[in-house]
């Protein structure tokens, strides 16, 4: 990836959250998670409109890799005896929006902004939460998030090599998506200690965007 782990750390102290101590927030961070990948899971209806094999294996690959994680966060959340939160569900269905028309959208939507933003959040929860369970399943998961967005970072750079009045039309696209992560996530209260400590990054999440649109050459 263009940017390191960590450039990519928002908590670099011990981890401060337990089961123990902090079952709702765990509880409901892994139904974030768990929706999150549902979501991501829709990306397989491009298989059918991937140019090439490379970008066909692609597809299936990811929708392969996002249907295991959901699995991770589902074997999780029934390790605690708990169930994916309705309340939660509701939250993401404003969150989920996709706006991509060609596959090159698609690719700079999902894997380089969407994937992007989705594994600094990651990395995130594992590095608050101290059960060993939860950060083994979330290791699995940045390993595949990782490829994922470096994927897309690769392609995309391919493509305005070739193309680049490609460009311009991207960074509209990608400002579109940014406004509309950030009304989502300000217009929300934070339900517990660890979404009031999200609350606190926007601007550094952001950054880190803009950084890595940097070394794509975009900005």
């Amino acid at each position: 990836m263009l940017l390191t782990r960590e450039e990519m750390t928002l908590h670099r102290d011990a981890p401060r959250f337990a089961m123990a101590t902090d079952r709702d927030a765990i509880l409901r961070a892994l139904s974030h998670l768990f929706y999150g990948e549902i979501g991501a899971v829709k990306i397989g209806q491009w298989v059918t409109k991937a140019p090439d094999l490379e970008g066909m294996l692609e597809i299936v690959k990811q929708t392969r890799d996002e249907t295991r994680h959901t699995a991770i966060f589902r074997r999780l959340l029934q390790q605690y005896k708990a169930e994916p939160s309705q309340e939660v569900l509701r939250d993401m269905d404003d969150l989920h929006v996709a706006i991509s028309r060609t596959w090159e959208e698609m690719l700079f939507e999902s894997m380089v902004v969407g994937e992007g933003l989705a594994l600094i959040l990651i990395y995130f929860y594992h590095d608050v939460i101290a059960d060993p369970a939860i950060r083994r399943g979330l290791q699995r998961v940045i390993r595949d998030e990782e490829s994922h967005v470096e994927y897309g970072e690769k392609k995309i750079m391919e493509y305005l090599a070739r193309k680049p009045e490609l460009r311009d039309h991207l960074l509209a696209m990608q400002e579109q998506l940014i406004q509309h992560y950030s009304g989502v996530i300000t217009g929300q209260t934070p339900a517990d200690g660890l979404e009031e400590m999200i609350a606190e990054f926007p601007m550094a999440i952001i950054q880190m965007h803009v950084t890595r649109l940097q070394r794509m050459g975009m900005v």
